[in-house]
C-alpha cells in the first residue's frame, strides 16, 4: 500500500489534472467571448509583417523570450559549443555541456551498445522528449535490455544520428512538459534547432586519438546554405565519421588459469575486450529548407538520413565451464551423440573457448513537411506532417548454435528491429488584448495525431532453430544473442490523437503566468488529461522567482508491450541464457504480470533568476514523482511448464518481463552561472572572456515497489547508479585571431553492480578532468584548432573485481574510461 504522504500526492495530482485542465479550457472560452471592447492584438503600423513569431526557446509558445524570462528553466547551447569539441558523437557532446545529462560507453550491453541510453535529470532515456526544429523526433528501434540500470527496458531516441555541424543551437527544457507536448516529456525536452542560413558554409576535418594510442577518430563534415527562389533557402549538412575501438582490459582470471595450465588456444592478451566499440561508415545527412511564398505564407521541409555500423564483443565462453556448450546445468561435460554414431564435443572445435562479436547496422531516416503563416487578424498557423524510421540489423560472428552440432555456422544474421513514427500537427497562436492585464494573452491551441509501429523481422533460420542436439542439453540459438524466430517476428502499432491549449500573459508588469492543458486519447489505453501552471515574478528587472506545477505521463511503447528476446547475461557468477518477455506471455503471467499501463508523474519546480548584465544566475529545484514506473522485472526462474509458452529453447531457465512495478521520487537542483569577465579585467582589452559554471545535484528514491517485481539490486541501480553531483566550469576567451577554452569537469561518486551482479558491488569515488582547446585563424577563412580532453589522463577508480570478466575499470563510469584524448581540426569558411 502507498503511505499516507504518497497517497495524498496522487490525490492532489488527480484533482490538479481535473481542475487545471477544465479551468484552462474555461478561461480559453471566456477569452473568446470577452465584451466587444476587447479585440485581437494587431501588428503595430509601420512594422514589417512577421511570418511566424520566433520561438527563441522550447517550453513557451510566446515569441521572443530570453532564458531568464521563461517560467521554466531552459538551457540554450550554440552550435559552435557542439562543434568545438574532440568527439563527433552528439550524445557525448551534450553530456559535456549539460551536467544533468549523462550517457555512458555501454560496452558489452547488447543493442544498447548501438543506441546508447542517456539520462536527463536522473530519469530513463525514454522519459525525455526529443524535438528537431520543434517537431517530435521518432524513437529508436533499440530497447535497452542490459546496460545502465536506470534505463533498463527503455526505448529512447537515437540522437547520434544528428551531425553536430547541422545545429544552430540546442534547447534543453528542464521541466516536465507532457501538458504541452504529450507523452515522454516527464524529465524534460531537448530541441535540436537546425541551421537556416541561405548562404556561406563550413568545411572541416578532424582527427584524434587517446593517449594510449587507440580509439582513433576521423571526421569530415560540411554545412552549406543556398538560396531557393528569391525568398527561400536550403541548408545542407553532411558528416562522415569513424571511431576505432579502445581496449581497457585485463586478462580474465579463468582465461589466465587456462593458459597457465598449458592451453595455447586462449586468445591473448585478452580473452574478452572491454572498451569503446568499433564505429565505421558513420554517415549523416541533414537538410533544412523553407520558401516564403508571400509575406504571410511559407512552405518548409527538413529531414535526414544516416547509417552506421557498430561492433563490440561479448563475454568469453570458457571451454571447460560454459553451460549449454561445454557442460550441462549440473556442470557435467556435454557429449553429443550424432546420428551416425560418433561423439561430439564443442571443446574439440574451440579448445580455447570463444568470444562472440556482435554488430548492429543502424539506419535512420526522417522527413517533415509543412506550411505556416499568418492571417490579417493576427492568427498564426503551422501545419505539418512528420515520418521517421529507425532500423537496426543485428548480426553476430565467432559463435555457434550449439544444438546444431558440427553443422552450425559461426556467423549469423539475427534479424532486425524497425520503429516507424508518424505525426501530424496543427498549431494555432494568437494574441488577445485584455485591458486588465499588462500584456496581451498569448494563446495557443492545437491538434496532434500520432502513429507508432514496431516491427521485428525474422533472422536466419540457423540463428534460432532448435537443432538435433537440443534434447541432449546443448543450447539453442546463436550463442550470445539468439536470432528472431518466426514466432517472435511480427508488427504492432498504435494511434492516438490530442488537443491542447496554452495560455501565457503578464498579469502585472513583473508577474507572468502560464497555464497549459492537454487531452490525449490512445486507441489501446484510453484518454488522459494533463495540466501545467507556471509563473515568473520579478522583484526587480534583474531578479525574479519562477516555479511550476504539472502532471505528466508516458505511454509504454508498442515494442515494450510485445518484444521477446533471448540474450546471454552474467548472472550469479555464470553466463546464462536470459529471456526478456512481454507481460502477455504465460511465463510472465505465472508470476503475476499484468498488461502495461502509462506512467504518471507529478512535478514541482521552484527557482531563482538573476541578471545583472555581466553576471546572470539561474538556480532551479525540481521534484518529480513517477507512479507505476515501467521497467524490467528481476530475474525469474522458470520452475514449471506453462501452456503455450513464449520460451521455446530448453536452455533458457531465467527470464525478465516488462511491468509497472515501482514508484520513484527524483529531486535535484540545477545551477547555471554566466560571467562576462572582460569589464573587470583591463588586461583583456580587445578580447571577450566569459566564465560559465553549470552544476547539478540529483537524488532518486524508490518510494514504493512490488517485491514480486523488482529486488534489492534493481532498487540500488535506480537510486545510486548515477552520480548525485555533476558540474563543470568553462572559461572562454576570444581575441583577434585567437580563441580557446578551458573546461573543468567534476563527476560525483556512484555505485555499480558490476556485470549486473549485486555480489560484485563497486563504489567508485568522485573524479575531476580538465579539457582545453586553442584555435587560430591562419588566413581569413582557414582556422586551425588543437585540443585535449582529459588533459591529465585521469581514469575512474580501478575495478576491484577486474579478474572476474576482465574489465579494468567500472563499465558504467559517467566520465568514460578511455583516458586522455587529443585532437586537431581544420575548419574552412566557404
Amino acid at each position: 500500500m502507498l503511505n499516507r504522504t504518497t497517497e495524498d500526492c496522487w490525490k492532489f495530482r488527480s484533482m490538479f489534472k481535473e481542475k487545471c485542465v477544465s479551468g484552462i479550457i474555461t478561461v480559453m472560452l471566456l477569452l473568446c467571448v470577452l465584451p466587444s471592447g476587447t479585440t485581437l492584438a494587431q501588428t503595430e503600423p509601420g512594422t514589417e509583417a512577421i511570418l511566424l513569431p520566433h520561438m527563441y526557446v522550447i517550453g513557451t509558445r510566446r515569441p521572443v523570450r530570453s532564458t531568464t524570462d521563461t517560467t521554466s528553466p531552459v538551457d540554450v547551447i550554440t552550435g559552435e559549443d557542439f562543434t568545438d569539441q574532440g568527439t563527433g558523437d552528439v550524445a557525448n557532446l551534450l553530456r559535456n555541456l549539460v551536467p544533468s545529462y549523462i550517457v555512458g560507453t555501454q560496452p558489452i550491453s547488447d543493442a544498447a551498445t548501438f543506441v546508447r541510453p542517456a539520462n536527463l535529470r536522473g530519469l530513463a532515456s525514454d522519459q525525455t522528449l526529443v524535438f528537431v526544429n520543434g517537431k517530435r523526433r521518432h524513437r529508436a528501434a533499440v530497447i535497452t535490455f542490459l546496460g545502465n540500470g536506470v534505463s533498463q527496458g527503455a526505448q529512447g531516441p537515437d540522437i547520434s544520428a544528428i551531425p553536430a555541424i547541422a545545429l544552430k543551437r540546442v534547447e534543453v527544457l528542464r521541466d516536465s512538459a507532457s501538458a504541452q507536448y504529450g507523452s515522454d516529456a516527464i524529465a524534460g525536452v531537448i530541441n535540436f534547432v537546425l541551421k537556416d542560413s541561405p548562404k556561406d558554409g563550413i568545411l572541416e576535418t578532424q582527427w584524434g586519438q587517446t593517449y594510449s594510442g587507440d580509439g582513433e577518430e576521423y571526421r569530415t563534415a560540411f554545412n552549406v546554405g543556398v538560396t531557393v527562389t528569391e525568398n527561400g533557402f536550403a541548408n545542407f549538412s553532411a558528416e562522415w565519421r569513424e571511431a576505432k575501438p579502445t581496449v581497457r582490459s585485463v586478462q580474465r582470471d579463468d582465461a589466465a588459469g587456462l593458459i597457465a595450465d598449458g592451453n595455447t588456444h586462449v586468445r591473448e592478451p585478452y580473452a574478452q575486450i572491454w572498451g569503446a566499440p568499433d564505429v565505421s561508415d558513420d554517415v549523416k545527412i541533414f537538410l533544412n529548407s523553407a520558401v516564403e511564398v508571400s509575406e504571410q505564407f511559407e512552405l518548409y521541409a527538413f529531414g535526414n538520413f544516416s547509417r552506421r555500423e557498430t561492433e563490440g564483443g561479448f563475454f568469453f565462453r570458457n571451454p571447460e565451464t560454459r553451460t549449454g556448450v561445454n557442460v550441462d546445468g549440473d556442470g557435467k561435460p556435454l557429449v553429443g551423440m550424432l546420428e551416425d554414431g560418433p561423439e561430439f564435443r564443442w571443446a574439440d572445435i574451440f579448445p580455447g573457448g570463444f568470444t562472440p562479436q556482435f554488430k548492429g547496422e543502424v539506419r535512420d531516416a526522417a522527413g517533415t513537411a509543412g506550411f505556416r503563416g499568418s492571417l490579417a487578424s493576427g492568427l498564426t498557423y503551422d501545419a505539418s506532417y512528420t515520418i521517421g524510421r529507425n532500423r537496426v540489423d543485428f548480426s553476430i560472428r565467432d559463435t555457434i548454435n550449439a544444438s546444431l552440432g558440427p553443422e552450425s555456422p559461426t556467423q549469423f544474421e539475427l534479424g532486425s528491429y524497425t520503429q516507424t513514427d508518424q505525426t501530424a500537427n496543427v498549431d494555432l497562436t494568437y494574441e488577445l488584448a485584455v485591458p486588465a492585464f499588462f500584456s496581451p494573452v498569448y494563446a495557443a491551441a492545437g491538434f496532434e495525431w500520432r502513429n507508432e509501429e514496431f516491427r521485428v523481422r525474422e533472422g536466419q533460420e540457423e540463428s534460432w532453430v532448435i537443432g538435433p542436439l537440443a534434447d541432449q542439453g546443448f543450447g539453442v540459438g546463436a550463442n550470445g544473442f539468439s536470432g528472431f524466430s518466426d514466432d517472435v517476428a511480427g508488427k504492432w502499432d498504435r494511434s492516438n490523437v490530442a488537443f491542447y491549449v496554452d495560455l501565457q500573459t503578464d498579469i502585472l508588469s513583473n508577474f507572468t503566468l502560464g497555464a497549459m492543458g492537454r487531452w490525449e486519447n490512445f486507441d489501446d489505453f484510453g484518454s488522459t488529461k494533463d495540466g501545467k501552471l507556471s509563473a515568473l515574478y520579478k522583484l526587480t528587472p534583474g531578479l525574479g522567482f519562477r516555479g511550476s506545477a504539472s502532471t505528466g505521463f508516458r505511454v509504454p511503447t508498442v515494442g515494450q508491450e510485445n518484444i521477446e528476446n533471448v540474450t546471454t547475461a552474467f548472472l550469479s557468477g555464470e553466463l546464462r541464457q536470459n529471456a526478456t518477455l512481454p507481460p502477455t506471455c504465460p511465463e510472465a503471467q505465472s508470476f503475476g504480470a499484468k498488461p502495461l499501463e502509462p506512467e504518471e508523474s507529478l512535478t514541482f519546480t521552484a527557482g531563482l533568476v538573476a541578471d545583472a548584465g555581466t553576471v546572470s544566475v539561474t538556480a532551479d529545484y525540481f521534484n518529480i514523482k513517477v507512479e507505476g514506473r515501467l521497467g524490467k522485472s528481476a530475474e525469474r526462474t522458470l520452475t514449471e511448464k506453462v501452456e503455450n509458452p513464449c520460451i521455446k529453447a530448453g536452455d533458457v531457465l531465467l527470464f525478465t518481463y516488462f511491468g509497472n512495478g515501482f514508484d520513484t521520487r527524483t529531486q535535484g537542483i540545477d545551477v547555471v552561472t554566466t560571467v562576462n569577465v572582460s569589464p573587470f579585467a583591463s588586461f583583456l582589452e580587445n578580447g571577450d572572456t566569459e566564465i560559465v559554471l553549470v552544476g547539478n545535484w540529483t537524488d532518486t528514491k524508490v518510494t514504493e515497489y512490488d517485491p514480486d517485481f523488482i529486488d534489492e539490486k534493481r532498487i540500488l541501480q535506480l537510486e545510486e547508479a548515477l552520480p548525485n553531483y555533476r558540474f563543470n566550469a568553462t572559461l572562454r576567451h576570444e581575441r583577434s585571431s585567437w580563441s580557446g577554452f578551458l573546461r573543468l569537469n567534476y563527476f560525483g561518486s556512484y555505485k555499480e553492480t558490476h556485470v549486473d551482479d549485486l555480489d560484485l558491488l563497486i563504489e567508485p569515488g568522485d573524479e575531476v578532468t580538465l579539457d582545453a582547446e586553442m584555435s587560430y585563424v591562419l588566413k581569413k577563412r582557414l582556422e586551425l584548432s588543437i585540443g585535449v580532453e582529459n588533459i591529465f589522463n585521469n581514469f575512474p577508480d580501478e575495478n576491484p573485481y577486474a579478474g572476474v570478466v576482465g574489465s579494468k575499470y567500472p563499465e558504467s563510469s559517467p566520465m568514460g574510461f578511455a583516458g586522455g584524448f587529443y585532437y586537431g581540426r581544420l575548419r574552412y569558411l566557404l
